[in-house]
């Protein structure tokens, strides 16, 4: 049966590891999506790029800098290269010598444990390549991962790509910001009478239509997006909504209904509003 993320009356939102546990370990390693398993997470985060020699591995940047010691684009570099830098020494000595692990190694890691929520990346940014999704789907069948993983997008096209090669598979869909939402959500936080007028509804409903245009099922705004009209408008249609943002904002997203919060400490927001019977 495909993983869904949308709640059941009475449960709690599944708590989603963005990265991993990358406040507290170095993003997108093994080490990482361990420590958020073990620090509560139902859910662990992760971004996959293609390699120059067509290999999938988990990073979040384009660019190797800032998480690695090593220099210029990934997708330039083969798995070979890559396997040779140190993608833990940045964050703390204690991680010296962590890779970057390829997806592979994360299924076998993840199998029968907990949900992936897999990020499809592409060079440039917006852009959009048909090369990524076939090696990451032939991935999940090989390590029999397909019922646990839910997959996520900037790019509707990468996501449309998934869902005709393998139907079923959740795909949540990350509508940009734009000034007018923002300034929609800033006024009807203020002056809540202005959610009962039609022209303001359909603007703070414009994350799902662009869900919905996109041929997706889960709805992934940021938490400066999210009002509890467009929570109430997605449940209607059996859609979640998955998002995540900083400590403070969990209060009100659990009031409204969100499905996942996503945290870069899992531990402190399952201790703090997540504690389970």
């Amino acid at each position: 049966m495909p993983y869904n993320l949308l709640r059941k009356p009475g449960e709690l939102p599944k708590l989603v590891g963005h990265r991993g546990a990358c406040a507290v370990a170095p993003e997108n390693t093994l080490a990482s999506f361990k420590r958020a398993y073990q620090d509560g997470a139902d859910v662990v985060e992760m971004d996959v790029r293609l390699t120059s020699d067509g290999q999938v591995v988990v990073i979040h940047d384009a660019m190797l800098e800032r998480t690695t010691n090593g220099t210029g684009p990934v997708s330039q570099m083969t798995l070979a290269e890559l396997k040779r830098l140190d993608a833990g020494a940045w964050f703390d000595a204690g991680y010296a010598g962590e890779p970057i692990p390829l997806l592979d190694e994360v299924l076998d890691w993840a199998k029968g444990k907990i949900g992936l929520m897999i990020e499809l990346k592409y060079d440039p940014y917006g852009s959009f390549s048909p090369d990524l999704v076939p090696p990451v789907l032939d991935l999940l069948k090989k390590r029999d991962t397909v019922d646990q993983v839910v997959f996520i997008s900037f790019q509707p096209k990468g996501l449309q790509q998934v869902k005709g090669l393998l139907p079923g598979i959740q795909l949540g869909l990350m509508p940009p910001r734009d000034k007018v939402l923002t300034a929609g959500v800033w006024l009807v936080k203020r002056f809540p009478v202005l959610q009962r007028y039609a022209w303001m509804q359909r603007v703070l409903l414009r994350p799902l239509a662009m869900t919905m245009s996109a041929g997706c099922d889960m709805v992934g705004p940021n938490i400066a997006m999210v009002t509890q009209i467009l929570v109430d408008a997605a449940h209607d249609a059996e859609m979640p909504v998955s998002s995540g943002g900083f400590v403070w904002d969990y209060p009100e997203a659990i009031a409204m209904g969100l499905d996942t919060l996503g945290s870069n400490n899992p531990k402190i927001v399952r201790e703090l509003y997540l504690k389970r019977d």
